[in-house]
């Protein structure tokens, strides 16, 4: 994004016979490049990933001196369970989600409009209030492997890795026409003869339209992260569980591969029931810093109290992700010995998180112009917002510990980077027996 017009931003052919040096920028720039690549960093450090729980879950039998099933149901899907895999047990298995990112805050990716405005150099010139208005469309797919195991260290104490291999496609394209606000033609001094408006796209005065074009992909290994979770008390119909989860920043943040940050998530899992079971997540997520949320290119843009704007180029910098509150709740049942139905609510709410909003601005009245024109563009901001999905599943077993999983997330809002439908589907496997 930062690039979709060229190194040096938008700027337009420089006319000999006058010349000026044409270069616009906008508050919807920074938002299209700071509010896009610091929501992708959030989603990355927020992503629901499956449960690194085992779908079979072991007690010490003192009366048969062995370790027996603790549960009928396979547990859950994306909600994590209280029960631990049990002493010497491991499990391992291998997820796949689908990502097809579609609008950000509730404006859809296909059909963003941004509006750039002159870089202030004579304001007496009309033609400065000239406008650029654009039609940017964003495709942003995203593929998760997930490759993740658990192994029991105790009776009550299991630790969880998940290694994403991530691959990551980015297209953006640009329709960007010059809306000459103060008309065709301008006089560049009082009793001057009137001369042709200086800006267009090429040595032609009336290429006013031009399509801008970027794309890009990655894949390699993601945020890494790191699972021990306890079990702190078991009762009759209750068990409760601690938990930490400690996320590195393995992926490379500047191919969209990872986050760019560290993240810590200490949580609770409650659980309770054996063949019916309903669980319950809560808990807190710190987030680092990232470049990804900061300034990727150092470029800024300063605006003095006339008006005039300013480029400044700069080294890059970081700025910290939100943090979030998140909680979650779910159940499943072991419908049949082999089959176990799944439902899953998972609720996040993001502290001072950036956001994209959809406004307009009204250019110039001039005599002989275009104006005024109200025209639709986009800003940012920050709010403390809440994020809601849904997702329901399935989880099959093949036979002896081997475990085939299909799930669908689903969006219950059009706040952040969002996308309609995630599918899920997962191989894992118990040592140990059914």
């Amino acid at each position: 994004m930062p690039t979709l017009f060229g190194e040096g931003g938008l700027t337009l052919f420089n006319n000999p016979a006058f010349p000026h040096y044409a270069h616009f920028v906008g508050a919807a720039q920074d938002t299209l490049n700071k509010t896009l690549s610091t929501a992708i960093a959030t989603q990355l450090a927020i992503l629901p990933i499956i449960s690194t729980s085992s779908g079979f879950t072991y007690e010490y039998n003192s009366a048969s001196g062995a370790f027996v099933r603790s549960n009928t149901s396979f547990g859950p899907i994306y909600t994590e369970r209280a029960d631990t895999i049990g002493h010497g047990k491991f499990y391992f298995g291998m997820s796949y989600q689908r990502f097809r990112f579609g609008s950000l805050d509730g404006i859809d990716l296909k059909k963003i409009p941004a509006v750039f405005t002159h870089v202030e150099e004579q304001p007496t010139q009309t033609f400065l209030s000239d406008v650029i208005k654009t039609d940017n469309s964003i495709n942003l797919n995203m593929d998760q492997t997930m490759l993740y195991g658990t192994v029991g260290l105790t009776d009550r104490i299991d630790v969880s890795l998940a290694v994403p291999i991530v691959s990551v496609r980015m297209q953006a394209s640009s329709q960007a026409t010059i809306v000459r606000v103060s008309g065709a033609t301008f006089i560049p001094a009082p009793g001057a003869p009137p001369v042709g408006n200086p800006h267009s796209f090429t040595a032609d005065p009336n290429s006013l339209s031009r399509p801008f074009g970027s794309s890009g992909s990655a894949s390699g290994i993601g945020d890494v992260t790191i699972r021990v979770k306890g079990k702190v008390y078991q009762g009759t119909y209750v068990r409760v569980a601690a938990a930490v989860d400690v996320r590195t920043p393995t992926g490379d943040a500047r191919q969209f591969l990872g986050s760019g940050a560290a993240g810590i998530k200490p949580f609770l899992a409650i659980s309770g029931g054996k063949r019916f079971e309903p669980h319950l997540n809560i808990g807190y997520q710190w987030n680092g810093s990232s470049i990804l949320a900061g300034n990727i290119t150092g470029t800024t843009f300063t605006e003095d109290a006339a008006g005039n704007i300013t480029v400044n180029n700069g080294p890059a910098t970081s700025s910290r992700l939100p943090s979030q509150f998140f909680y979650s709740a779910g159940a499943d049942y072991g419908l049949t010995n082999r089959v176990t139905l799944a439902v899953d609510y998972l609720g996040q709410t993001l502290i001072s998180a950036p956001r994209a909003f959809q406004s307009g601005i009204t250019t110039a009245n001039i005599p002989g112009g275009t104006g005024p024109l109200n025209l639709p563009t986009v800003t940012g901001g920050k709010d403390t917002i809440g994020l809601n999905s849904g997702a329901a599943g399935v989880k099959i077993n093949l036979f002896g510990g081997l475990l085939l999983t299909g799930d669908i997330l689903f969006r219950l809002d059009n706040k952040g980077l969002r996308q309609n439908i995630t599918p899920l589907v997962a191989l894992s496997y118990a040592f140990g027996g059914k």
